[in-house]
């Protein structure tokens, strides 16, 4: 069963690449999203063994990551629509095919159980995607490609060679083999492994997935990204691609920690993810307010959150981690809600000499669709953190947490966030509020509004009205990775 929902992806990838029109493609694209959300769901009863298996973090974030690409998918169907005649068919038909490609090698990172798998996964995301964001051809999207493809290979190679360097350092506990590439033998024996080449191999890894995540300082790749390729594939960078390369790096960390309990000689994790946490804070922090492009604006909110769960990380502990993990699906939830209410504001407004997707062509998004203005505005507000916001909730998890552990960076990590929520802020009044560009018409909003209402709605249960199943995985997974 397990298998399903990867292969999958790729044997519809072949398909949607060689045959159908761009509206087909995108209808098939998103059927097969459909299925594949449901095999992910299917996968809780029949977790699979071996090689490929899924732990309580996989099926955690491997249900968020397909119907990410459910809900994606299908408000793809109107961006197609509207965009249709930008790119030739053979481009659309590649387009939806990466689309396929990108979800199918998510899943199998988050459900592999090899250091190695994992590893491959996010080489072919990073391939898929590099070759995605190139689609449009025009030179700012070909440097934003090239840009990723750079920063993306040297985080790869980083990657690499760290996962290497944890093969070598488990070789003392499990001897060479398969055994000593397993994250749930490599956990059993952490206690038995060299700390000290564990420790190297943990550096190597965190700046090279590190990289994937756009923590500081190899982040630069991102906001490029988020502006220059197709607008739908934005929410898949947002949300699942971040999430792997971040639970990657909680994998290993876990390793680290195992060895520093056990008296080995590995160094504690938490300073070296404390430090690139805040640092990629403080980034998006003071990058806000000279971003004009909604999408830039965005990619950097990312880095933000990419950071906030790093330093709940590095924190530690099972409620912190609780915390980050929760952050995570909130802010993926989010997220992706908000681009899918972007693409569809964007599209109401048409094309503009600043930019598509410029604040100033956005603004006062209210008086041409009541609902996509109110949308658009409460993912806005929910993203800023504050309160009634379900991004609130984890937050004040992982300050608690932080008071409680260690108080001396609680002071950075507050004025931090309130250094984003204010740009964040800032922004929403204009946006949805704000006077409306001259020759402005109302317009009635897409069907694709739902589905932000949807992410909504989720984000509120989920962070208010938790059910007890999704309480009861959340705390597992975070008493068995702290």
């Amino acid at each position: 069963m397990i298998l399903l929902p990867i292969f999958l992806p790729f044997a519809g990838a072949l398909a949607l690449g060689l045959w159908g029109t761009p509206r087909v493609g995108a209808i098939a694209n998103a059927g097969l999203s459909l299925v594949v959300f449901l095999l992910t769901l299917a996968v809780f009863a029949a977790p699979g063994h071996g090689l490929i298996h899924a732990d309580g973090l996989g099926l955690l974030f491997g249900a968020l990551t397909g119907f990410i690409g459910l809900t994606t998918s299908l408000a793809n169907i109107a961006y197609v629509r509207e965009a249709e005649a930008r790119l030739r068919p053979v481009l659309w038909r590649l387009y939806h095919a990466l689309c396929q490609v990108v979800l199918g090698a998510t899943l199998l990172g988050l459900y592999a159980d090899n250091i190695g798998l994992l590893w491959a996964a996010v080489e072919g995301a990073t391939i898929a995607a590099t070759l995605a964001v190139s689609l449009p051809r025009t030179a700012s999207a070909l440097e934003a490609a090239w840009k990723y493809f750079i920063l993306g290979g040297v985080g790869i190679g980083l990657a690499l060679f760290g996962t290497m360097l944890v093969y070598l350092a488990a070789q003392p506990a499990l001897g060479p083999g398969f055994p000593a590439m397993s994250f749930a033998a490599l956990s059993a024996h952490a206690a038995k492994m060299d700390g000290s080449l564990l420790t190297l191999a943990f550096v190597f890894i965190l700046f090279g997935y590190g990289t994937k995540a756009a923590l500081v300082p190899l982040h630069g790749w991102l906001p490029d990204t988020y502006a220059e390729g197709p607008a739908p594939l934005t929410a898949a960078f947002s949300g699942p691609l971040l999430n792997l390369a971040l639970i990657a790096i909680l994998r290993f960390r876990h390793l680290l920690q195992v060895n520093v309990a056990a008296g080995g000689a590995a160094m504690a994790p938490g300073p070296f993810l404390l430090t690139l946490g805040l640092a990629s804070l403080f980034l998006a922090g003071f990058s806000f307010t000279r971003r004009r492009d909604a999408r830039r604006f965005f990619g950097f909110s990312s880095i933000e959150h990419s950071g906030i769960a790093a330093f709940a990380f590095g924190i530690g502990g099972p409620a912190a981690i609780f915390g980050g993990l929760l952050h995570m699906v909130l802010q993926t939830l989010l997220k992706s809600g908000l681009f899918i209410a972007l693409v569809s504001a964007a599209g109401l407004r048409g094309s503009a000499a600043p930019g598509q997707y410029a604040f100033s062509h956005l603004r006062g998004m209210i008086h041409s669709s009541k609902y996509t203005g109110w949308m658009l505005g409460g993912a806005m507000f929910a993203l800023a953190g504050l309160p009634p916001s379900g991004l609130f909730v984890s937050e004040f998890i992982i300050i608690s947490q932080t008071v409680q552990r260690n108080p001396w960076v609680s002071l950075p990590l507050g004025l931090g966030l309130l250094l984003c929520a204010a740009a964040m802020l800032r922004n929403v009044g204009p946006l949805v509020f704000g006077p409306a560009p001259p020759h402005t018409k109302a317009h009635k909003a897409g069907a694709e509004m739902h589905l932000v209402a949807l992410h909504l709605a989720l984000v509120a249960g989920l962070a208010f009205a938790m059910p007890g199943p999704v309480l009861a995985l959340f705390s597992s997974v975070s008493g068995a990775l702290q």
